[in-house]
């Protein structure tokens, strides 16, 4: 098969989204299809290059051509709820000069392709759902630290106000809610969570969801063992998190566990020091004591880290899925994590695979934190079923069922 994949970010540019659409893309090329992936130009990428077998066509639009200033930052081209004329008609451009079988898109830039959805040029057209971006313009479907009760006007804008300017919430807001989402074939979600927020989206109402987890390059469990221990590590046992240092991620959350943690930790020893990896934020707390933050650390390092805590911590308030939690379970850290979201996909027997705490309950999270620290039996428990679990999400598991997606797909659209 010939697939072309848009993405509004992609490589250098690299999350939890664009981390899987590149390891299912170069597992396909592994698997002998032909993958390219359509992106927003950067500045200093190339429009054009293969990396790791995967073609990435890198186009214009009006804001990184005509109206820059609206990328708040250019490395990560911002792409509306609305078609660019521009990005219409490159994507226009690369499918005449491709025949390929199927068009899948990831995010926003979905809304480029939609115009050309129902003329020659259009191809099956698989959409998958990384996040809450179909029904919220803040993709986090989470409003005053809880599930949003379902998208409005008067609700949404105002809510999305604090990220966007009212201005621009207003009219992506709009943008998003006269979409009827008619040229999507195939919709897929990477979660329950996602998928059941689907429900409030405008999607037409016979079209199915089909839950596909995001997935993970295959080999990470190997890497973990493998990577030599990094020297900046403590001596002392560790907790471990990693991802951005704000309060959606429920690092507020942690630190008040922690600290709850510190004030009656048994014995002489001291209490294990928590190591926070990811990057500050405009909206991180203050930092306590005993907790050390570090950014920029190569993956293999991650993975490492990860193998040698006492406990891995995803507190997140809501994830789509959470990819991070899977590279714990892999790396063989016992997992605590939030009983919300995609993370309720991921650890799916609570006491198994992981420990599942109410989101945002600072007292549970830290009676977790003390069981699994103090039960070693618990621990070792943790450690064998999360790996197990795991490997669910790697992409020699997910891609087959990917590519009876597309199959099915590409063959109802020949009918």
């Amino acid at each position: 098969m010939k697939i072309l994949h848009l993405s509004n970010l992609y490589a250098p540019v690299i999350g939890g989204l664009e981390r899987s659409i590149a390891t299912s893309g170069e597992e396909m090329v592994r698997r002998g299809h032909e993958i390219t992936v359509l992106t927003l130009a950067t500045p200093a990428a190339p429009d054009d290059e293969i990396i790791n077998g995967v073609r990435v066509i890198r186009v214009r639009s009006v804001a990184n051509t005509l109206a820059p200033g609206l990328n708040r930052d250019p490395r990560k081209p911002f792409h509306p709820t609305t078609a660019d004329p521009l990005t219409t008609a490159e994507i226009a451009r690369v499918l005449r000069s491709g025949d390929y079988d199927l068009v899948h898109s990831h995010d926003w830039l979905m809304y480029s392709y939609l115009p050309l959805h129902p003329t020659p040029l259009g191809r099956p057209h698989v959409h998958t759902a990384h996040d809450f971006g179909l029904t919220c313009v803040r993709k986090t479907f989470a409003r005053e630290g809880r599930r949003c009760d379902g998208p409005s006007l008067g609700r949404c804008v105002p809510c999305a106000a604090g990220q966007y300017g009212t201005a621009k919430a207003a009219l992506l807001t709009a943008g998003l809610r006269a979409h009827r989402h008619r040229g999507i074939d195939c919709l897929t979600a990477i979660s329950n969570s996602v998928a059941s927020a689907l429900n409030l989206a405008r999607i037409p109402g016979e079209l199915p969801v089909k839950v596909i987890s995001s997935l993970v390059p295959d080999g990470l469990d190997e890497l973990a063992r493998t990577t030599p221990r990094p020297d900046w590590l403590p001596e002392r046992p560790y907790l471990l998190f990693v991802g951005q240092l704000g309060p959606h991620k429920g690092i507020d959350v942690l630190f008040d566990a922690y600290q709850k943690l510190c004030a009656d930790w048994p014995g002489p020893d001291a209490p294990p020091e928590l190591l926070c990896l990811g990057t500050r934020r405009e909206d991180t707390p203050p930092i306590p004591e005993g907790v050390r933050v570090r950014t920029d650390v190569p993956h293999p390092q991650v993975m490492s880290a990860w193998r040698h805590a006492a406990a891995g911590v995803v507190p997140s308030l809501l994830e789509g899925m959470g990819q991070v939690a899977v590279e714990a379970m892999l790396a063989g850290a016992p997992l605590i994590a939030s009983a919300s979201g995609g993370l309720l996909d991921v650890v799916r027997d609570d006491g198994v695979n992981g420990l599942l705490v109410p989101p945002g309950d600072a007292e549970a999270l830290h009676a977790a934190l003390r069981r699994v620290l103090t039960d070693g039996d618990l621990a070792a428990r943790l450690r064998v079923g999360g790996h197990q679990r795991g490997l669910d999400f790697t992409a020699a598991r997910v891609v087959p069922v990917i590519e009876e997606v597309y199959r099915a797909c590409i063959a109802t659209a020949a009918r």
